[in-house]
């Protein structure tokens, strides 16, 4: 093959000419010849080709003696790390459309006491676990080993992951390695016989020397006997020395081929295993969340643990934040404690600060509106509380600035509550998850009570059943 550069292209009569290195000849060629994409083709380009009577009629990129030698790549980079962590990424490609604007908490701050927490809660009452629970629960644990066995992928150095993730996937390095390795035994074998060999032809030698008469029968065959000898021991001599020479070049090419790629793998495996974990630790904040609602809607409505908060004085809503403040209670933060306990302390602060709810209060006159203030601040002093006696501007306000929980009586200055409602839900701001609290003066019958829940009327509670209405704020928080 002829060495030469591209010099000229004609891109509509598909027509070029190529220019030699040697003596600088000029030969036309058509892009038939190409050995190639046709887009490949450009000026400039060094190329290799073949003239047959003055007519090229094979023509292809020159290739560089460094890509010659250089070992081929079975899987890039990424589709090596791909293929390594492709259990995760089908997990969550599995759940990208739950994890999408879902609500979260802290899984990885939090996982220690919730477990505790829904340990406790089923405690006082085993048929709090029913068949939904616990399969949520199962979820989240198994998701938390997924994680756990992941972060084990990750935990070692770079240049191991290089090795263990890119680098056995390349079929042609691997064989080159073996290759490698069954060149060095064959090597070590060679030396084993070649010692003792070279101490035995030294000794035949002598022996050699020792025979007087350089012409008789004995000399003659013994000399035959230790040319043999010397044969064999130089061949071993060369042999020993070529594969030397193959292992300190297979291994110069094994290391180029690390180092060229090394780089590349780091530039990919850095970001993609960070966002991996990013994105596993979203899918628990998320999947943590569902279990913590879940366990508390469960358990606000069960009779054994209602009467526990009440027996333990326990103030504040069913809900994580209430039950750790409980939890630690009776730990003085000031005294030694371990580091995982302070951990919590600092989590119920946080909890605190980032669950604050506001609760808005529509009722007629101060004497209600004071005394319905007085509940809730019983059940959480925590709460915000606005107290509105006029239900228009309350509905202004609300659309202004989103409330939590919403107290209203059934009717208030002419305007029944449900109107109230209907009004709100067509705000443009209007809020989906808010939560109304209906005070009633007497008992309403079913078909009211429903056409209330339809509208989003989550508890209904009689004027004078102060311990109903705190009960309705403690399940509302």
């Amino acid at each position: 093959m002829l060495e030469g550069k591209i010099i000229s292209l004609d891109k509509e009569m598909k027509e070029g000419k190529v220019e030699q290195a040697l003596n600088k000849r000029v030969f036309p060629f058509s892009f038939s010849v190409w050995e190639g994409e046709e887009e490949e083709l450009t000026p400039n380009i060094d190329v290799e080709f073949l003239v047959e009577n003055r007519i090229v009629v094979k023509m292809k990129f020159k290739i560089s003696l460094e890509d010659e030698e250089a070992i081929p790549v079975t899987k890039s980079p990424e589709d090596c790390i791909n293929e390594y962590f492709l259990r995760e990424k089908s997990i969550l490609s599995h759940h990208k459309d739950f994890i999408d604007g879902h609500k979260e908490l802290d899984f990885m701050r939090m996982k220690r006491f919730l477990f505790t927490a829904y340990n406790d809660l089923c405690d006082l009452d085993s048929m709090l676990e029913n068949k939904e629970l616990k399969a949520v629960k199962h979820e989240v644990s198994s998701l938390y080993k997924d994680f756990e066995e992941y972060n084990r992928k990750i935990q070692y150095p770079l240049l191991y992951c290089f090795e263990k993730i890119f680098l056995v996937r390349q079929v042609a390095f691997t064989n080159l390695e073996q290759y490698i390795e069954d060149v060095k035994i064959s090597m070590a074998s060679a030396k084993s016989e070649c010692e003792p060999l070279g101490r035995r032809l030294e000794e035949e030698e002598r022996n050699l020397k020792l025979i007087p008469d350089k012409k008789s029968r004995e000399f003659l065959e013994y000399e035959k006997e230790v040319k043999v000898l010397r044969r064999r021991f130089v061949d071993l001599i060369d042999y020993i020395a070529k594969q030397k020479d193959i292992i300190a070049r297979e291994t110069a090419r094994m290391q180029v081929f690390k180092e060229k790629h090394y780089k590349t793998f780091a530039d990919v495996f850095a970001p993609m295993t960070a966002e991996i974990k990013a994105r596993f630790l979203q899918l628990l904040n998320t999947k943590g969340y569902d279990l913590d609602k879940a366990m508390w809607s469960r358990a606000k409505t069960n009779q054994y643990v209602k009467k526990f908060f009440r027996d333990a004085d326990i103030h504040g809503g069913y809900n994580s934040r209430t039950y750790l403040r409980y939890f630690l209670k009776g730990l003085d933060k000031n005294k030694v404690v371990s580091p995982k306990t302070k951990e919590l302390f600092g989590l119920l602060k946080d909890l605190e600060k980032t669950s604050i709810q506001n609760v808005m209060v529509i009722q007629e006159n101060d004497t209600k509106s004071f005394k319905s203030q007085q509940l809730i601040e019983r059940v959480d002093s925590a709460l915000k509380i606005l107290v509105e006696h006029d239900p228009f501007s309350a509905l202004t306000k609300l659309g202004q600035k989103p409330q939590d929980i919403v107290v209203i009586d059934y009717k208030i200055n002419g305007l029944l509550a449900f109107d109230f409602i209907r009004e709100y839900n067509e705000t443009p701001n209007a809020k989906k998850d808010i939560i109304f609290i209906v005070v009633t003066p007497t008992p309403l019958d079913y078909n009211t009570m429903e056409e209330g829940r339809n509208l989003g009327v989550e508890y209904y509670v009689l004027a004078d059943d102060s311990e109903s209405f705190s009960d309705a704020i403690r399940m509302a928080i």
